[in-house]
């Protein structure tokens, strides 16, 4: 089972690592320049969440005076906007009931009844302890996701462009061959959880968020940068909310939709806009969803300690459960015959085999069962840092040769070889640290990059940074993947 021990050591104090070509290169921070070492990522868009949020935040000034409503409007906007149960907060209130006091009470004794009925379904439902905002931060794969200037990156699976969400609950689309970047912004749009891109198309791309789907059409061409709302199709489902994750099928036909407060599991087709629930399932509300690369199988995981493979085919499902909490975060290899996965509790990464559609152990000499593979116990680096502990995120190269792990209590990205011959194999590649206080928030890896693969990391500053590995000759002509 591979460690975190055995890796290179962090760059000296000063120096930022910016590459990794025969080892990791690093520089002073005050004059890196990875051009100094490789060109691969010479076009790549520089991005600076921080500062774009701030280049733009005036635009949405409103330009009139607001008017001081009624009372009864303003409980109207309220259950409209954030449901009943705000409007009778809002309506309980004394200052609110100095005109209206029978409102008042009425509001409080309903206020008080539906509390007590909360607690109640809590008992038998624990996930739905959380709501909104809270329930999207519990589950979601981004660090601090409710103050982090990055909430989600994603690369186009086929062209070099990257959509951003941001702490504004905007998505910025940065492109390595145009200069304009299109910002996509609705009223509906809050609370982005995650993006997805529709493959083989050039210009849809899928937001999650508090109210459900929006899928909008970006024109590559257009010299328009804040594309109206005409250009987006919304997909709500009642009791679908907020949604938590978002998995396009590979051909892009199907869009399958989770929410950690619902058992059921939606799958949209776009172009008729109504969902096919395949069927509630017990475990939990369902927290995240992947689809294997050959479309083969959907990984679900709940709420719970249940989750589940779906055959795509049958819609049939192979149960499985963890020892605690639930999965956190899961990757498909590129060949879809391994599933990566880690629980919120434990510090160790685990392995599925899947060959042709059938599971089998990953080491021959095992019982069919998921086996851990890297151990993630926290270590303490020479320089006083602490690498490893409970994970948040796994991210898995397209090529197969890297896998890039970020967790809930470290400042450092650990990066692993990957290979899988007869076996999987695993070892130690370098850590990778930001700048003085700065913690890695969200990652991804580019889709299409040539050279190798190119890791891209969402700092806790804002600053966004793109970390190429570039490849051997040999190693790009590896065909284990």
């Amino acid at each position: 089972m591979a460690s975190l021990q055995g890796f290179p050591g962090l760059p000296p104090r000063g120096e930022i690592a910016l590459c990794e070509l025969n080892g990791v290169c690093c520089m002073r921070k005050e004059f890196a320049n990875i051009s100094s070492f490789t060109n691969s990522t010479k076009h790549h868009p520089s991005i600076n969440v921080t500062r774009d949020i701030s280049t733009t935040r005036d635009e949405g000034v409103s330009m009139y005076l607001e008017v001081e409503d009624n009372l009864l409007k303003r409980l109207t906007s309220i259950w409209c906007k954030q449901g009943f149960v705000e409007a009778l907060k809002v309506a309980a209130e004394p200052q609110n009931g100095i005109d209206n006091k029978l409102l008042m009470c009425t509001a409080s004794y309903i206020l008080r009844v539906a509390t007590i009925l909360t607690k109640i379904r809590h008992v038998f439902q624990p996930h739905l302890k959380d709501l909104g905002p809270k329930l999207t931060s519990r589950y979601s794969h981004t660090r601090n996701w409710t103050s982090s200037p990055v909430r989600y990156l994603a690369w186009h699976p086929h062209t070099s462009k990257i959509a951003v969400a941001t702490a504004d609950d905007n998505v910025r689309i940065y492109s390595s061959d145009s200069n304009l970047v299109p910002l996509l912004k609705c009223s509906t749009q809050k609370g982005v959880s995650m993006i997805a891109w529709r493959p083989y198309s050039v210009s849809e791309i899928a937001i999650g968020c508090e109210a459900g789907i929006i899928i909008w059409t970006v024109d590559p061409n257009s010299t328009f940068t804040k594309p109206s709302i005409s250009n987006a199709t919304i997909l709500i489902n009642p009791g679908h909310s907020p949604v938590t994750s978002i998995s396009w099928s590979p051909s892009g036909e199907y869009l399958v939709s989770a929410c950690a407060a619902d058992y059921s599991l939606n799958v949209w087709n776009p172009s008729g806009g109504e969902p096919c629930i395949v069927r509630r399932v017990a475990g939990g509300g369902i927290s995240h969803l992947t689809w294997s690369p050959d479309g083969s199988r959907l990984f679900a995981a709940t709420t719970g300690i249940i989750f589940r493979v779906w055959d795509t085919t049958t819609w049939q499902a192979e149960r499985w459960s963890v020892r605690g909490g639930c999965v956190q975060t899961a990757r498909w290899s590129p060949c879809s015959q391994v599933l990566l996965f880690a629980t919120e509790e434990e510090p160790i990464v685990y392995a599925l085999k899947f060959v042709n559609a059938t599971l089998f152990a990953v080491d021959s000499n095992l019982p069919i069962t998921a086996v851990p593979v890297i151990d993630l116990t926290r270590i303490e680096l020479i320089g006083g840092e602490v690498a490893g502990g409970r994970v948040l995120d796994l991210q898995w190269s397209p090529k197969g040769h890297h896998l890039a792990i970020i967790f809930k209590d470290s400042s450092v990205v650990a990066v692993f070889n990957t290979n899988m011959q007869l076996t999987l194999q695993i070892s130690p590649c370098c850590f990778i640290a930001g700048i003085e206080n700065e913690v890695p928030n969200a990652i991804a890896f580019q889709k299409n990059f040539d050279e190798g693969a190119c890791l891209t990391i969402g700092w806790s500053s804002g600053r966004v940074q793109h970390f190429p590995f570039i490849y051997k000759v040999a190693q790009s002509e590896n065909k284990s993947f």
